[in-house]
């Protein structure tokens, strides 16, 4: 998929956001967490199970509160093939691809722009490659 060129800055807007929960910005604190996941957001992890926003705050909080490094930049993570899509008035579609050490994916997160800020309503991961080396 190709981003239309007026939708470029909207695009990297979102990308400060991107991988979902794999940001500092998003990782830091619960009110930051607060700020930008919809209270109706849903998942689609890489295995294929569903969860909820709560359950995912939970896992984000636990990472924080162990320190454990979540950023993908410092992870080494790479992400490629960013594109957007707007599918609906003020909504918008990001796809990429994330490297990690052990697996690509196709990532997805519906994002929508209300009341002067981003918030995700939706993410999901595929597994496109498996048991990559380090």
């Amino acid at each position: 998929m190709t981003t239309p060129h007026e939708l470029r800055p909207i695009l990297d807007e979102l990308m400060e956001f991107e991988p979902l929960f794999h940001r500092t910005r998003v990782a830091m604190s619960r009110a930051e967490f607060d700020a930008i996941v919809d209270p109706e957001f849903r998942e689609i992890g890489a295995s294929g199970a569903r969860y909820t926003r709560d359950y995912v705050q939970s896992v984000v909080a636990s990472r924080r509160l162990r320190g454990e490094v979540n950023d993908a930049a410092e992870l080494g993570w790479r992400v490629d093939r960013p594109a957007l899509s707007r599918i609906a008035p003020d909504t918008y579609l990001v796809t990429y691809r994330l490297a990690q050490a052990h697996r690509v994916t196709e990532r997805s997160s519906i994002w929508r722009f209300a009341e002067n800020r981003w918030s995700v309503l939706f993410h999901q991961g595929t597994v496109v490659e498996s048991g990559l080396e380090a």
